[in-house]
């Protein structure tokens, strides 16, 4: 795939790594699913960590580029019913700030996404959740990269990081609330 996008866009200027799938999992009942963890961390943590590198060569001979990362507040403040999830997010938050300093000068700039609850077929289920729709996250995204924001927090996340500061365990509550 990487090759046919070095051959068919070789003026490409942006990755967005949007994948993500978040799996219910329980540890307290013996040993689970090791298929699901193998998944989960491979869809959301190593495979844009793959991507972004094997694409770093072609968006470094850009005269301006741009990796993004779409992110989630579960990196800050875990769900405790998607441990592997929480996880696999808070590794790809750190894998983000890393690679933005170690790109720090080059013509690729390095993006964090962290929106609000988006309605796609991962949130199909909640129901009573207020959930932002996919079109208007892609246009407040396109906005904020446009302003060189690097952490695009986006809808409630900004209260919930704010109230992670002041109270881990009230944002622990709420984000463990919605599920």
């Amino acid at each position: 795939m990487v090759t046919t996008v070095f051959n068919r866009f070789p003026e490409l200027t942006i990755l967005i790594n949007n994948a993500g799938v978040q799996i219910p999992l329980s540890f307290s009942d013996g040993i689970a699913d090791e298929t699901c963890i193998d998944l989960e961390l491979a869809t959301n943590l190593i495979a844009p960590i793959k991507l972004s590198n094997r694409m770093l060569p072609l968006l470094c001979r850009q005269k301006s580029a741009a990796l993004v990362f779409v992110g989630s507040a579960l990196a800050s403040v875990p769900k405790y019913g998607a441990p592997v999830y929480s996880s696999s997010k808070a590794a790809m938050h750190s894998f983000a700030q890393s690679l933005r300093a170690q790109l720090k000068g080059s013509a690729v700039q390095v993006f964090e996404v962290i929106p609000d609850l988006v309605d796609t077929a991962m949130t199909a289920g909640r129901h009573n959740v207020k959930k932002i729709q996919p079109e208007k996250l892609a246009a407040t995204v396109m906005e904020a990269l446009k302003k060189n924001r690097h952490e695009i927090l986006i809808g409630r996340t900004s209260l919930l990081y704010a109230i992670n500061r002041l109270s881990p365990k009230l944002a622990r509550r709420i984000i463990n609330q919605i599920s």
